[in-house]
């Protein structure tokens, strides 16, 4: 069925029916990072089995997943400009899901690095056509909060993903020391608790492919913004084309790629400075347990904070960008500032409940250009071009942001161990953070621009 078609069999109305679509999205997002941060948390046992250095894993988390996850958003956003976008969120959620079981099931570090690249292609599919699809159920001034809502994936997705991990490993961990493992999981080798969480996690994504297909209707493009579109559609060069000429676009995009170069960089590898904090003050400690006693107060900084600043960034910018259009990123440029210090003073002393609470500020602060930078996104193009726009700041993002985040982190502390030992993971992290300067210079450049730039109907 083509996306005519589609949208002419269905012209879905109401905020009842808008909100649910809103909230499957919500939860394919959630999918979405829970498949995601499996390998961040699993990071320790996948290096302990493999013998991997802190770089290795930084590759398998970034570079591994971001490859093609941003390289293929682009033609995605443009598929999703011309054909169901329910079809496609469908089949990426699946192949992703797919591709994180298959994951417990090879035996070497570039099998593991493939089966990531196949996670990274099914994702791919998945913003891009839920931001247009958000555009055509909500109108203008209200897509800052159903963005922020969507947005709200990273952070739950990140908690269930981090403690369901963490649970499961540990007690398939413990059932298998006492019953021994399946002669077919044993056959591939060791510590088989880590592949059979792998397989538990990605199979229901599946099923959940099947409901979001056979439920979210395909609405008419444009709907929200005058008259619906007359089936032109924008090609990469006519957005591209388009976007050159709008300066708070790229001030936003960069802005936003540096942010989450730190983000990306930090989150993964705060779990294993927890982990090997936990070591340090008890050796005797079994890797399971350690990593259990770590998921919790990690969920809370991933999770917690960036649950209350993504829902923050959105309600404060649909708050005040009714006076003040730049708002949308002055507010979070502000956040990410003041987030910065937090992030200091909390990896500068011992790993404490007020450390994690601190911890956790800086991560709400640090969230809050979620919602806000996507529904910019959306604001300053026409409706026919509402997928390739996000989809060429998703490859801004996640090229610099995904692609050199893990990596780096793993790399300084790499080169750090001979100075500073078991400090030097700490360092690493402390680096990284810095580059919230630039990324808080870049949205407060944006604020200027952004008037002039905004194409939503008024």
């Amino acid at each position: 069925m083509t996306d005519q078609a589609a949208a002419g069999a269905a012209r879905p109305q109401g905020s009842g029916y808008a909100n649910y679509v809103i909230l499957a999205l919500f939860v394919v997002y959630t999918f979405n990072f829970i498949d995601r941060q499996i390998v961040a948390v699993m990071q320790e046992p996948i290096k302990a089995h493999f013998d991997l250095s802190d770089l290795q894993l930084g590759l398998l988390t970034g570079p591994a997943f971001a490859l093609l996850y941003a390289v293929l958003g682009l033609p995605i956003a443009y598929l999703a400009d011309r054909w169901n976008r329910v079809s496609i969120i469908s089949i990426a959620l699946a192949v992703w899901s797919a591709f994180t079981a298959l994951f417990g099931l090879v035996n070497s570090y570039w099998m593991l690095f493939l089966m990531r690249v196949g996670v990274g292609i099914g994702e791919a599919g998945c913003s891009p056509p839920a931001h247009s699809l958000i555009s055509d159920y909500v109108p203008p001034r209200k897509r800052a909060g159903a963005l922020s809502v969507y947005s709200l994936g990273i952070p739950i997705g990140s908690v269930l993903g981090i403690l369901l991990t963490a649970i499961v490993y540990r007690w398939i961990a413990d059932y298998y020391a006492e019953n021994g493992a399946p002669e077919f999981l044993a056959a591939i080798g060791a510590d088989v608790a880590w592949r059979v969480t792998f397989l538990l996690i990605g199979i229901p994504g599946v099923l959940l492919a099947i409901l979001v297909k056979l439920t979210v209707k395909e609405p008419v493009r444009g709907r929200f913004d005058g008259a619906a579109q007359d089936g032109s559609r924008a090609s990469l060069g006519d957005v591209v084309r388009a976007l050159s000429k709008k300066s708070s676009f790229w001030y936003l995009a960069f802005a936003a790629a540096i942010a989450s170069l730190v983000g990306y960089g930090l989150f993964p590898w705060l779990l294993s400075y927890f982990i090997r904090e936990a070591f340090l003050h008890d050796p005797t400690l079994s890797l399971q347990d350690a990593l259990a006693n770590a998921a919790i107060p990690y969920s809370f900084v991933i999770g917690g904070g960036g649950f209350v600043g993504t829902l923050a960034g959105g309600y404060l910018t649909d708050k005040f960008s009714g006076k003040w259009l730049g708002a949308y990123v002055a507010i979070p440029g502000a956040a990410l500032l003041i987030s910065l210090p937090i992030y200091f003073v909390s990896l500068s002393i011992p790993p404490t409940w007020i450390a994690f609470l601190l911890l956790g500020i800086a991560s709400a602060l640090g969230s809050m250009w979620y919602g806000p930078v996507w529904a910019v996104a959306q604001n300053l193009v026409k409706p026919s071009m509402r997928a390739m726009a996000p989809a060429i700041l998703l490859f801004i993002i996640n090229v610099i942001g995904l692609g050199m985040g893990p990596p780096a982190v793993g790399a300084l502390s790499d080169y750090l161990r001979e100075a500073y030992g078991d400090e030097a993971l700490r360092y690493a992290i402390l680096i990284i953070a810095t580059m919230i300067i630039p990324a808080a210079g870049l949205f407060l450049l944006a604020s200027r621009s952004i008037a002039k730039d905004w194409e939503a109907g008024e």
